[in-house]
């Protein structure tokens, strides 16, 4: 930067001795270089400032930036913390059990979740093969307009994302909404109407992102096999197949599905996960979209939770299809309260000795404060411990 010079002025004797009023031209010289330095400073510290927050906020993977992994982390840190410290109070046994000791989650507990999924996908594909029923493995994308980015290929350039002019800016979890509703397209055509019940109409789906971040959804399913070539044809109907498709030849359906499963399960196969899989792992959360979903072949989760000690999941799927139980809940929560066998045995009944204790809701130590939740709401969880 340059500043003016600072020069001194020589007087007289005879002009001091007359008292003759003079500036300090090096002084007002200095303070406005001091001001030039200032302006100059806070010019450079705007711009640093703004770099760092474009820096932050720059798409990393999978439409996510630094700022969106950060935040996620925070909630997910945040979330961990109470399941940690909250916990279900046995008022019979005075013992206490963490919360995260008996929590199903992707994010706190990856290694049950995956049991479960994982446990989802044997039993329907168990299923599936004592129905004699054969394997159809898809691909469903959207069009071009629900992508944000675009890749941008060219000589010296490689798969880089650019915007997508054509974006019509549907968010990631209504991008999955609109990949049901295609779903539904194939699931309501008459190739899986016509004289087909559900019990013959089994399917898996999982969700996962492209690289822009844009969802597009594996699904695979199960129909007779006089069913496959209609259904085939349907979907080559109903769809682009130069964006989509459809399989038939696959070999081992359970391991196929799984190897997509794995990957949107990053924390529930490594100890230490890639930049790229920690993204991808965010990816979830901050779009709240829903990794899995299944047809209501087997019997329901919240049902098999409170008797998965007693009853596998492929067993309760029989049982629970053939009307071996009388399921009891409340009209207003619709929570379980009890389930007999055919022969009166009661196989689960809720309890009535345990609290669920939060944070917060204890005092100084005291288990049994009034704002402990209802015992309604800790007894499904219990039976998990």
């Amino acid at each position: 930067m340059n500043c003016t010079k600072n020069t001194h002025k020589v007087y007289s004797a005879e002009e001091i001795a007359l008292g003759i009023s003079y500036s300090h031209p090096a002084k007002k010289d200095s303070e406005s270089c001091a001001v030039g330095t200032l302006t100059n400073y806070k010019r450079d510290v705007d711009k640093d400032d703004t770099l760092a927050i474009k820096e932050r906020h720059k798409i990393v993977h999978y439409g996510l930036s630094n700022n969106d992994l950060e935040n996620i982390d925070k909630k997910l840190l945040s979330q961990k913390q109470f399941l940690d410290y909250s916990f279900i109070y046995d008022r019979i046994n005075q013992t206490k059990i963490p919360l995260s000791d008996i929590f199903i989650s992707a994010n706190h507990s990856p290694n049950r979740y995956y049991s479960e999924i994982q446990n989802r996908v044997n039993t329907l594909s168990t299923l599936a093969k004592e129905r004699g029923l054969k394997a159809l493995f898809m691909t469903l994308t959207l069009p071009s307009e629900y992508h944000k980015y675009k890749t941008l290929s060219r000589e010296g350039i490689t798969n880089k994302l650019i915007p997508n002019p054509k974006y019509n800016g549907t968010t990631p979890k209504d991008a999955v909404k609109e990949l049901t509703k295609m779903f539904a397209r194939l699931r309501h055509d008459r190739a899986l109407k016509d004289g087909l019940s559900k019990e013959n109409r089994i399917y898996f789906r999982v969700n996962e992102p492209h690289k822009d971040g844009t969802p597009h959804t594996h699904i695979l399913m199960f129909v007779p096999v006089d069913r496959v070539d209609r259904v085939k044809k349907a979907f080559k109907r109903l769809f682009d197949i130069r964006a989509n498709d459809i399989q038939d030849d696959i070999q081992n359906s359970t391991s196929y599905v799984m190897k997509y499963i794995n990957k949107t399960l990053p924390l529930s196969k490594k100890d230490k996960l890639s930049e790229k899989d920690k993204y991808l792992n965010a990816w979830y959360s901050h779009n709240r979209v829903i990794r899995f979903h299944s047809s209501r072949t087997l019997a329901p989760l919240d049902i098999y939770r409170l008797v998965h000690s007693r009853y596998s999941l492929y067993a309760l799927t029989k049982l629970i299809s053939e009307e071996h139980f009388k399921i009891y809940i409340t009209l207003d929560t619709g929570k379980v309260m009890e389930i007999i066998d055919e022969w009166g045995d009661i196989v689960y009944a809720r309890g009535s000795n345990y609290d669920v204790i939060t944070i917060g809701t204890s005092n100084k130590g005291d288990y049994f404060s009034n704002n402990t939740q209802t015992n309604d709401s800790a007894i499904g969880i219990q039976i998990w411990i």
